[in-house]
């Protein structure tokens, strides 16, 4: 199928929040990750994608999403019965109050040793060192077992708590019940059209999926943490996803008085929909943290919130580093880094124009550095060329500074690293493919940027002056010095001051 187009896509989020609008207060109805459109990325639309199948193929992909969502509930059930009865994934009972509760991440195994959160930083210290006692929940993306990260953290000077996998069997059943009444409730909204249709029996059939399950889930379990203290705050990072929405209300259901805080820790893009729409008050943050100034231009004027309740607390993802000499200004420059993101699908792709680069261009050396997520065997397995037959192509293994201290060009699409390669001076090549909604990150400015299709673009950088190409660097380490600030923790400590 081809890709979204941008009609489609805003036709879509118009009618995921109309069904949203039909029961705006439901935790079920808010909890159904179908219905919160993220953003344009291919990542995100290739869910979508089956709205637009012709009939036979769209209810074919309908039973068979339907097949599955009861086959891995049922296997999900046991895999409950496994870790908390065996691996004691469990929730244990603690009566402290904590002041200042903060909902992070926990990606791999690294993150038992880091001394500092990886998205917060030292705020979770900050707040301990003045007195107020504050708790780390992370959401667990590994096969670690609470009561085994509950070790390793014993001594840690902030509590830190990894988020058991499940409920207890009861409020897994329950939660089962909801959700399956939930399907039933949104098949029976009204339709005005085939594309409405067509949603609303994908909504009914998502809300039986594993991702709408673990939204509610993780609300339930961060409730549990949470006390009827009137100086409490929660703190969440915030993209749009459903949960940090169904935290924020679930909480308000213990202590009405909560103080509900999102971190917009990442870019926010051009069509990013669900973190710029409201949905029901009692989902909303009373706060949202910027991690610079773009992020606070974006929320502001939409009026998300009031420009008080809107402020920057910047982010440790600033350079602060001060380069002697800048890519742009080497004499040669015969370098290309190329920057995918970590899914495969954006990594085949960005795989096979660098073979395609490399053949064109000889002379050049292109270096490919994938996100660590990224199962880079499947990928040449897809394109074993890579690593066997051009010698001008590598797969890096260096770090991230190093390839951009060794890079001259940085070829990307929807990944974020390529604001610190711009810093560094690498000229910034957008990697756009046909018929497709731009995913730049970099998409307030055009008039300084190469955009790139196939291979022979490339010569584009032979019409460029170096006069222009240093003028044009300059102009976008500029902008982009915008998206993220310093650090500033006094911000957030004076809020909780005031309250």
């Amino acid at each position: 199928m081809k890709c979204i187009t941008e009609t489609q896509y805003d036709q879509l989020c118009k009618t995921c929040d109309n069904i949203i609008n039909n029961k705006p207060s439901s935790f079920a109805r808010n909890a159904n990750s179908f219905l919160h459109v993220i953003r344009e990325h291919p990542i995100f639309l290739n869910t979508y994608k089956p709205i637009f199948y012709n009939n036979f193929r769209f209810y074919f992909f309908i039973l068979t999403q339907l097949f599955k969502s009861f086959i891995v509930g049922f296997l999900k059930f046991f895999d409950a019965i496994y870790r908390i009865y065996f691996l004691k994934d469990i929730i244990n009972s603690d009566k402290t109050d904590y002041q200042n509760i903060f909902i992070t991440h926990f990606l791999n195994d690294k993150f038992l040793k880091h001394k500092n959160d990886f998205y917060f930083h030292e705020l979770p210290k900050k707040f301990i060192n003045s007195q107020k006692s504050s708790l780390k929940l992370y959401i667990n993306f590994t096969n670690l077992s609470s009561s085994d990260a509950e070790k390793k953290w014993l001594n840690n000077e902030v509590t830190s708590i990894l988020i058991p996998k499940y409920l207890s069997i009861y409020l897994e059943l329950k939660l089962r019940f909801l959700m399956f009444r939930e399907a039933i409730s949104i098949l029976k909204i009204k339709s005005f059209s085939s594309f409405d249709m067509r949603v609303k029996i994908y909504a009914a059939v998502a809300s039986l999926f594993s991702s709408s399950h673990n939204n509610y889930r993780l609300a339930f379990i961060v409730r549990s943490f949470v006390k009827k203290n009137t100086n409490a705050s929660i703190f969440t990072t915030y993209e749009g996803h459903p949960w940090e929405r169904l935290i924020f209300g679930m909480v308000r259901k213990i202590n009405s008085k909560i103080n509900c805080i999102g971190y917009q820790h990442a870019i926010i893009f051009r069509k990013q929909h669900s973190i710029r729409r409201k949905l029901s008050n009692i989902f909303e943050p009373n706060y949202i943290m910027c991690s610079g100034e773009h992020g606070f231009k974006e929320l502001n004027k939409i009026n998300y919130l009031p420009p008080r309740r809107l402020f920057i607390f910047g982010s440790n993802r600033r350079n602060y580093k001060k380069l002697s000499s800048l890519a742009v200004q080497s004499k040669k420059r015969d370098t290309f880094l190329l920057l995918p993101e970590g899914d495969l699908v954006e990594c085949i792709p960005m795989a096979n124009f660098a073979l395609n680069l490399a053949l064109k261009f000889p002379k050049f050396k292109f270096i490919i550095r994938f996100h660590p997520v990224t199962k880079v065997k499947k990928v040449i397995r897809k394109y074993p060329q890579i690593l066997q037959e051009l010698p001008n192509i590598e797969i890096s293994n260096s770090s991230f500074e190093e390839d951009l201290l060794r890079s001259h060009y940085a070829i990307y699409r929807g990944s974020t690293t390529i604001i610190k390669a711009v810093e560094y001076g690498l000229i910034p090549l957008y990697y756009k493919r046909p018929n497709e909604i731009s995913i730049d990150p970099l998409f307030e400015i055009q008039s300084q940027k190469i955009n790139i299709s196939n291979p022979e673009d490339i010569q584009i950088l032979d019409k460029i002056s170096e006069k222009e190409h240093v003028y044009n660097q300059s102009k976008l380490i500029e902008y982009v010095q915008h998206f993220f600030s310093p650090i500033n923790y006094d911000v957030v400590l004076k809020l909780k001051d005031n309250q």
